[in-house]
């Protein structure tokens, strides 16, 4: 997605993830020669809860001030920036449509998008052409393209929110699209071949799910759950702060101290939060959420592993692989394995990824995907 901002050729870029509460910042680069993204830096830019909300924001100049301190923090002096996005404002179709001339494709792409979408808001439209096929009747050729539509007013919020941080505006895109070119080749952990192998990708983010069946390196499928695993940490923090209470009652001094020191208790990081069954099994409460989330999480992979394969006539999916936030969560992958009954994996490397040894690239997989233009 190109439409809204203005596109230009150079080295290092700012790709910023804005999909979910917090934005995940990356400077690198793409070479187009290698077809690898070089990752320089990268940061977690926390916000306060509902900053952005599905994708959109909410608090301008919270936002604004967050990023202006990280990119100062981090020393970049590059400006030249491209947003990420993704949110239910999205609207993508897949179409079947003639071969024609450029200019009667993209007003054919717009009429299918927009034209019979029942939308009365303003959009912006691009679309990619991934194939030909033939039509079974009448034996004519046929693009296949893909067409994603964002309001403008969204795409407008994001341009004013890089002006206000002295940023330039490269490009908006998309995530999906942002996956789509991150992992159109390549090897995934060294081992699966992503143009030989249909696997399954799962985004673990706070409050949503995103689920993308990828055959040989092609997106043929993608939906966007509304849950996520938030409950789990808040459960955790929640049980961890009774826990502390109990065990510092003996200690008044110890207390008083903490408060002079403005010290409290510290964040519970994802990382050490344990996941697998056996673990959570002797705390009730914790036990309950991450069951819950299991549960919804195994039956809308199941469901949508069971659709594509069916629908597309899809080879078995080798392996299930996991990024986002969630994916940090200690034996995540190990216990999803174990629920599902197939090789599930944390995204660690891509073959079109060069980073930093300490890059966690589970993190950053949309950032890095921005990153790539094409054309």
């Amino acid at each position: 997605m190109a439409s809204p901002f203005k596109n230009l050729v150079g080295d290092s870029l700012v790709s910023i993830d804005a999909a979910s509460s917090n934005l995940h910042l990356v400077l690198g680069s793409y070479n187009h020669k290698s077809r690898t993204v070089q990752v320089d830096k990268a940061n977690i830019v926390h916000l306060e809860p509902d900053t952005i909300n599905d994708g959109a924001i909410s608090d301008q100049f919270g936002v604004v001030m967050a990023l202006k301190n990280t990119l100062a923090k981090l020393n970049i002096e590059s400006r030249r920036t491209i947003f990420t996005v993704e949110g239910g404002y999205l609207h993508t179709k897949d179409l079947e449509l003639p071969v024609v001339r450029p200019d009667q494709l993209r007003d054919m792409v717009h009429y299918e998008i927009l034209g019979q979408g029942g939308t009365s808001r303003d959009m912006f439209v691009d679309y990619i052409v991934y194939g030909t096929m033939q039509d079974e009747e009448t034996k004519q050729n046929k693009y296949k393209v893909r067409a994603t539509a964002i309001p403008k007013e969204i795409a407008t919020d994001f341009r004013e929110l890089l002006r206000n941080c002295s940023l330039m505006p490269v490009a908006l895109d998309v995530n999906p699209n942002a996956i789509r070119k991150l992992f159109k080749s390549g090897t995934v952990n060294g081992h699966v071949n992503l143009e030989s192998n249909t696997i399954l990708l799962i985004e673990l983010c706070g409050k949503t799910t995103n689920i993308t069946v990828l055959d040989k390196g092609f997106p043929v499928l993608s939906r966007r759950l509304q849950f996520g695993h938030s409950n789990i940490r808040l459960v955790a923090e929640s049980v961890k702060k009774v826990q502390a209470n109990a065990a510092d009652r003996s200690s008044i001094l110890t207390r008083r101290i903490q408060a002079v020191k403005g010290e409290g208790i510290k964040a519970l990081e994802i990382a050490d939060i344990d996941v697998w069954n056996e673990a959570v099994k002797d705390e009730p409460a914790l036990s309950s959420a991450v069951s819950s989330y299991f549960k919804s999480l195994t039956d809308a992979v199941s469901r949508t592993a069971q659709f594509s394969i069916s629908k597309y006539k899809l080879d078995s999916i080798s392996t299930c692989f996991l990024y986002g936030s969630g994916a940090l969560y200690k034996k995540m992958d190990k216990e999803l394995s174990r629920q599902l009954g197939t090789q599930v994996e944390v995204i660690e490397t891509l073959s079109s990824v060069v980073a930093p040894k300490d890059f966690v690239l589970a993190e950053y997989i949309n950032a890095c995907g921005a990153l790539i233009r094409e054309g």
